[in-house]
């Protein structure tokens, strides 16, 4: 029972019994009729102390029911009493100021919410556990489109120290960078997670690193060549001309030296042409079209290898928006790394696929040393003795150039597969 209603039953007794006992002392005199007034008066003087007095305890009970079921429209009427008015007031205030919070909290989450779901920023919410609670679109779209994403991104990220930072590559070349940090959810402290693909960023930043260095080789190479290359012609000219002294030396030696000054200059140019790749001038190109060429180019030199050029080609044109000339050096670079890699006696093999459109170059070489798989598309490294390391560093530079996704990687089968992905 309330102590509303107990108040009320005590109320009652109590001037059920005065009525009782005024009867029985006084009788049916006049002076039961003032004894019945004062009862009436003393009633009413009861209620009147109910209502400033218990009734707003009521009410404030109601009000924090209210406040424990999250419904800020419940509010307090005033009594009378100067005292619980005031209550009331303090109350009526509260009550509209989290009512205000809690209106401005949620435009802020749903603001927060839509941000999130828009910026091109994964963002992973963790449980209290560490585990994955919640992911954005970002995240979504990138475990639908690579099936490797949880293995090589978001397992590393939950492995992460609160406040650290990695950046991570997955097996299509993209560079991740991933932030781990903390916020406080109702008094405890929860973890998430920020990644952002920063493949761009680092990629420029190689390319403005490594452009500096070739410029400045290419320009101090290619003009000690030009003197060495004259002053030997020079003397080479002297050499057939006869003249007494110097002949026999000179036609002996300066022929290879002007071989090898030529060497350096075609190797510096090799260099150059990655920073000075032009931007591609994208038209329908047909994937068969350029592997049969590509295939067609190279096939003598594959033969002399023993290596046998197969062709998997999908029955029906593959078009995509491509620089045709840019792609077959994709091409040239992808099958040459092949035939260099199998040495003598082997099989490269040319596929494309319609969709998502695509090529892969195949080989069945001894394959990629897994400690060197994240190193592949790295400005200028090799695995081979005089190896430059432009080749795959000029097919990154295309490839991203067209938007489309690529990866090199040895299978369990032992094939290694180059492989190529136009993104719809």
């Amino acid at each position: 029972m309330s102590t509303s209603l107990k108040y009320i039953a005590y109320l009652t007794l109590l001037h059920l019994a005065l009525g009782v006992a005024a009867y029985f002392l006084i009788g049916p005199t006049p002076w039961l009729l003032v004894a019945e007034a004062g009862l009436l008066l003393s009633a009413y003087a009861a209620y009147r102390l109910y209502r400033q007095l218990v009734a707003p305890v009521s009410l404030l009970s109601r009000g924090a029911g209210a406040l424990a079921d999250q419904d800020f429209s419940v509010k307090m009427t005033p009594t009378g009493s100067p005292e619980m008015d005031r209550l009331a007031g303090v109350y009526n205030r509260m009550i509209d100021q989290l009512r205000q919070e809690r209106v401005a909290g949620r435009q802020r989450e749903e603001f927060l919410d839509q941000l999130i779901e828009a910026a091109e920023v994964g963002v992973v919410v963790l449980d209290f556990d560490g585990g994955i609670q919640s992911e954005n679109s970002w995240v979504t779209a990138r475990r639908q489109r690579h099936p490797d994403f949880t293995d090589t991104v978001l397992q590393p990220a939950l492995a992460l120290d609160r406040g650290a930072q990695r950046v991570v590559t997955t097996g299509d070349n993209r560079r991740l960078h991933i932030e781990s940090a903390t916020f406080i959810d109702r008094g405890f402290e929860r973890g998430f997670l920020l990644i952002q693909d920063v493949t761009a960023e680092l990629l420029e930043a190689e390319k403005e690193a490594y452009g500096k260095v070739i410029r400045m080789m290419a320009h101090e190479v290619n003009n000690s060549n030009a003197a060495i290359t004259s002053l030997l012609r020079t003397l080479l000219e002297a050499a057939r001309s006869e003249e007494p002294g110097v002949p026999r030396l000179v036609a002996d030696y300066v022929p290879t030296v002007i071989e090898r000054a030529e060497g350096m200059t075609a190797f510096m140019r090799n260099f150059a042409r990655v920073v000075r790749l032009p931007p591609p001038r994208p038209e329908k190109v047909d994937l068969n079209e350029v592997l049969r060429g590509v295939g067609r180019l190279l096939h003598d030199q594959l033969r002399q290898h023993h290596i046998t050029l197969t062709q998997s080609l999908h029955p029906s044109p593959v078009v995509v928006r491509a620089d045709r000339t840019q792609l077959e050096q994709v091409v040239i670079n992808a099958i040459t790394n092949a035939r260099e890699s199998i040495g003598t006696g082997g099989e490269v093999r040319l596929t494309t696929l319609a969709r998502p459109a695509g090529f892969e170059v195949a080989d069945d070489g001894p394959g990629i040393d897994p400690a060197d798989s994240h190193l592949l598309f790295t400005p200028f490294f090799s695995t081979k003795a005089n190896g430059q390391g432009v080749g795959l560093t000029l097919s990154r530079e295309i490839l991203s150039a067209h938007g489309t996704d690529y990866r090199l990687r040895t299978g369990e089968d032992g094939w290694t597969r180059f492989q190529v992905r136009w993104r719809d």
